[in-house]
């Protein structure tokens, strides 16, 4: 049965609901400039090459933002395409859509942030040209959006209003609405929308109904099915070996999957039947902040080859693996052994 929250709504006229709009537009419009901006950029290495931000520490940023801003904007914008003026606003799928907009906006103020780090340190002068400037102007745009997507954003509640309905169902997961969403649109087919609408109710039968059931596993697979084939275009687009090409397809598929279990568990991407307790959920916190901890290691691996007694110069891919192996082990045991010291997420009863 769903709950108090879950089966509130937002009433056609709602003052709220303006707030609410231009909070979401707003963010779609700063998420979108990102999008464009960012990883089509990049993968322009003429352009690329000349920006302040072209190594790490700060491109690190820059390469997982181009991935999680769009996918995280088209998620939210098949919600939006839900709501309707002239209809009742379920309070759980306003709230979903606010929370993505706090995640947006995060990812780009933190890629922001770092690139502006960047100029300020001058980093890569010697490259510096026209197209540094181009980049810094495309920075400067986004910034001026995302400032105003937070002020708007920050004029919302935090807990929207609403009252409860006579009667209806609870408000969908991600997942859900993105499947009702193309259900809708499919009537622009024409002829094709009848078939359409059969291939999604059999993906809402033999795809979703599972990947609710084992939301974690689903996120793994996801996530190396993202590694292997982004991590695959780049190695043979820039012509890594094994090595370098292992380590490219590992270290984004963990990105991926501390995306997915950490956002989406604040999201809602999908509302599995039960909630981790007990040492499954240390175990999982574990390894959701392990992963992130790569990513950091990773883009501040020049500050940190102390730990394997090497340095900028003399590094290669065995010492790297090293640092990620060390990093790895430290911070898993580390949270682990916190949270079950203060027995964190207690069983139930």
């Amino acid at each position: 049965m769903p709950d108090r929250q879950e089966a509130r709504v937002l009433a056609v006229g709602d003052p709220g609901r303006t707030l609410i709009r231009r909070a979401i537009i707003a963010t779609l419009l700063a998420a979108a400039f990102f999008s464009v901006t960012a990883g089509p950029v990049k993968q322009i290495k003429v352009v690329y090459d000349h920006a302040p931000w072209l190594n790490d520490p700060y491109d690190t940023f820059v390469s997982f933002a181009m991935f999680f801003v769009p996918l995280l904007t088209a998620g939210s914008l098949a919600r939006v395409l839900l709501c309707r003026r002239a209809e009742s606003l379920p309070v759980q799928r306003v709230t979903d859509l606010l929370r993505g907009c706090r995640v947006v906006l995060g990812l780009i103020v933190l890629t922001s942030l770092a690139q502006w780090v960047a100029v300020a340190a001058r980093a890569n002068r010697a490259q510096w040209n026209g197209a540094t400037w181009l980049q810094v102007g495309f920075l400067a745009v986004t910034t001026v959006l995302t400032a105003i997507a937070v002020v708007r954003l920050g004029q919302v509640p935090l807990r929207p209003p609403g009252r409860a309905p006579a009667s209806g169902p609870a408000a969908a997961d991600w997942l859900a609405d993105a499947i009702v969403m193309l259900g809708q649109q499919s009537r622009r087919l024409g002829p094709l929308a009848g078939p359409v609408r059969a291939g999604l109710a059999w993906i809402d039968r033999r795809a979703a109904t599972p990947v609710r059931r084992h939301p974690l596993w689903s996120a793994v697979l996801a996530s190396l099915i993202f590694g292997i084939v982004t991590g695959g275009m780049q190695a043979i687009r820039e012509g890594y070996a094994a090595g370098p090409a292992l380590l490219t397809v590992s270290l984004l598929s963990c990105g991926m999957f501390a995306f997915l279990v950490g956002a989406g568990g604040y999201l809602g991407f999908v509302r599995g039947p039960a909630i981790l307790t007990g040492m499954a959920r240390r175990l999982l916190d574990a390894g959701v902040i392990t992963c992130v901890s790569l990513l950091a290691a990773l883009a501040f691996r020049n500050s940190l080859w102390w730990i394997v007694g090497s340095n900028a110069n003399a590094a290669g891919l065995p010492a790297l693996a090293l640092l990620l192996g060390i990093t790895a082990l430290s911070m898993f045991a580390l949270v682990l052994a916190i949270e079950t010291a203060l027995r964190s997420h207690p069983e139930p009863g």
